[in-house]
């Protein structure tokens, strides 16, 4: 009976969405499924296969022309080289330039214009993973407003790094209401809503060394002579120095604003290797050892030692200008605390075995976690969505809601990216659930980022 109330609500939460046919068939393709309207009593095929969609649409070999940036190649398959559809969305230092004064505005969505943090004669359409506050790319996000936590340092001991990108109507929710501009920022009392089809997406970086061998390096997408900041060079000279390295594809988290899901589909991917599994049964992750692979974040032998650093605890400072990163910094011993969702795991392997992805470097990738809302009105400050899976952190959502968490064994469902919520594994705590309180409860739709860089 609570299936059939639950069906009832979202129902008329979301009218008229009778029309619309549940997609749950695998599929690569260049093009997303636009929404999920509906939840079925197992919403999981239909919310996992628009993650897996999305996530092989952006990574489709993109067009380099600046007129075309974020769209696909139609005339490349999946497996083609070259930069993917997402690598040409706006960068957040494209967004947030600097200026003598106040924020200087981005340059437009067709050009590669603006200052680049790596220097002048460093292009925007050259992958670049620094930022114009030092260091800042180097630490994950925390749970209070502008907080951050430490770093996450891989087992060759160097510092993971991240990025963010925007697709052109998150870029356009953004200038044109001029949030580049502090004094411009939505507000409580004057919130603002980011356009229909807003796509954000985060990217985990880890560097390869000599220790990673040319069949380690085929497991992952890799962009060769990145131009990233130099922790040796930076902290010898004192100010930001970059250098070019190849750098590895770790983990990647998807939001996507839709018509019937204002509050955004949130998916995560994490590649395979970066640490031991704990599923079993139907829940199984594939195992590095079993392809000859090392984990990018364990040490076998040393977890068997002494517990992983992975349950909530920060394994150090934020790297800041007072709390430099180091130049051999000790590696960080993670493990995923929670199983992933079975459903999940059986749409990883059905899009493994896609003619298409089977063979190429993005099998090797999997979906660890879809999110979203389920009581989507009003839009507003108040409403985190009562998202699922995870306990809704809404007093007035409804019952059937909680019971839909009990019934679909979310309490131990895996909500976390182990290269972006390293420390923040409790099913509580989950993409939705920070970011209605960093952003959206600040009138900022769920998005945290333009509060830390507005100037």
């Amino acid at each position: 009976m609570w299936l059939v109330a639950l069906l009832g609500l979202m129902t008329a939460a979301l009218a008229p969405i009778q029309a619309f046919a549940e997609d749950v068939e695998p599929k690569v393709s260049p093009d997303r499924i636009e929404d999920v309207p509906s939840t079925r009593p197992d919403p999981f095929p239909a919310f996992d296969n628009f993650s897996w969609r999305a996530f092989i649409a952006l990574a489709w070999p993109a067009r380099l022309e600046a007129a075309h940036r974020g769209e696909p190649d139609r005339s490349k398959s999946l497996a083609d080289p070259g930069p993917r559809v997402w690598e040409t969305f706006k960068s957040r230092y494209e967004i947030f330039q600097p200026a003598a004064q106040g924020a200087a505005a981005p340059a437009a969505w067709s050009s590669y214009g603006g200052k680049n943090p790596c220097g002048s004669n460093i292009g925007n359409d050259v992958k670049t993973l620094s930022s114009f506050d030092l260091f800042s790319d180097f630490n994950q996000a925390g749970l209070s407003p502008g907080a951050f936590v430490g770093p996450l340092v891989a087992q060759n001991r160097t510092y993971t790094r991240y990025e963010t990108r925007v697709n052109e109507a998150e870029f356009d929710s953004i200038v044109d209401h001029e949030w580049f501009r502090r004094r411009f920022l939505p507000s409580p009392d004057h919130p603002g809503t980011f356009n229909e089809g807003s796509i954000a997406i985060k990217a985990a970086w880890r560097f390869l060394t000599d220790q990673d061998t040319p069949a380690v390096r085929r497991r992952y997408y890799v962009v060769r002579d990145a131009e990233v900041l130099d922790v040796a060079k930076t902290l010898e000279l004192g100010l930001g120095v970059c250098s070019k390295q190849d750098v590895a594809l770790v983990g990647l988290h998807i939001v996507v604003k839709t018509r019937y899901r204002p509050q955004g589909i949130w998916s995560s991917f994490e590649h395979v290797d970066n640490v031991p599994p704990v599923g079993t049964g139907d829940a199984r992750e594939p195992d590095a050892k079993e392809a000859g692979a090392p984990y990018s974040y364990s040490d076998a032998l040393a977890a068997k030692a002494s517990p992983p650093v992975a349950t909530g605890g920060l394994s150090a400072l934020p790297v800041s200008a007072t709390n430099p990163p180091k130049i051999d910094p000790q590696p960080t011993q993670v493990a995923r605390l929670h199983p992933i969702g079975a459903e999940t795991m059986a749409m990883n392997r059905a899009y493994w075995a896609l003619p298409g992805v089977r063979g190429t470097v993005w099998s090797h990738y999997m979906l660890v976690a879809t999110q979203w809302p389920t009581l989507t009105q009003p839009v507003s400050p108040q409403n985190d969505g009562a998202y699922f899976p995870g306990t809704p952190a809404q007093a007035n959502a409804p019952a059937e809601i909680y019971q839909l968490a009990e019934n679909g064994g979310d309490k131990d469902r895996n909500l976390a990216n182990t290269t972006m919520e390293t420390y923040f594994q409790d099913p509580a705590t989950s993409c939705m659930s920070c970011h209605h309180a960093v952003s959206n409860a600040l009138g900022r739709d769920f998005v945290a980022f333009i509060a830390q860089d507005a100037r």
